[in-house]
């Protein structure tokens, strides 16, 4: 049964809680792919929106060659939103069945969830992926939000 479809179709099918030690040996039945990280400042979420889907989203990724998950999550809010992540905390596997896409064609994936809490908000440096970063309090009309997205914050 699916927690979630988005307006494209994609699914998110499970989240599965476990140590992310426990990782590496699970029987995934599918490809570990890439991270995302829920992110708090002050009480809120931060979100960044993405200049290609046109709508705000958690930061996150694929996974480079020679990366972990844990890594990829960091390096990914670094480079779509100029912050720093601490503390960062890994809260499970996400699998999806993904419609086709420039990723290629319908799929079932994992990724790894991540969160952590900001010490301190960095100014935004608007790069390729993301126009522009918000603080969400969960509640306000920020315009699109993608639906998974938005349900994964309850996970983070």
């Amino acid at each position: 049964m699916a927690i979630v479809t988005d307006s494209k179709g994609n699914i998110l099918l499970d989240f599965i809680r476990l140590e992310e030690k426990r990782v590496d040996a699970a029987a995934l039945d599918a490809p570990l792919t890439h991270s995302l990280i829920v992110v708090e400042y002050e009480g809120k979420h931060l979100l960044l929106f993405n200049k290609w889907r046109n709508n705000w989203e958690l930061p996150g990724g694929v996974i480079e060659q020679g990366e972990t998950a844990r890594e990829c999550a960091i390096r990914e809010l670094l480079e779509e939103t100029n912050q720093i992540a601490h503390e960062v905390e890994f809260k499970g596997l996400m699998k999806f069945r993904l419609q086709p896409s420039f990723h290629g064609p319908e799929r079932t994936e994992y990724g790894a969830l991540f969160s952590c809490r900001l010490k301190e908000l960095h100014d935004f440096i608007e790069n390729e992926e993301a126009r522009s970063i918000v603080l969400w309090d969960g509640a306000s009309d920020i315009g699109p939000i993608a639906e998974i997205d938005r349900k994964l914050i309850e996970f983070g």
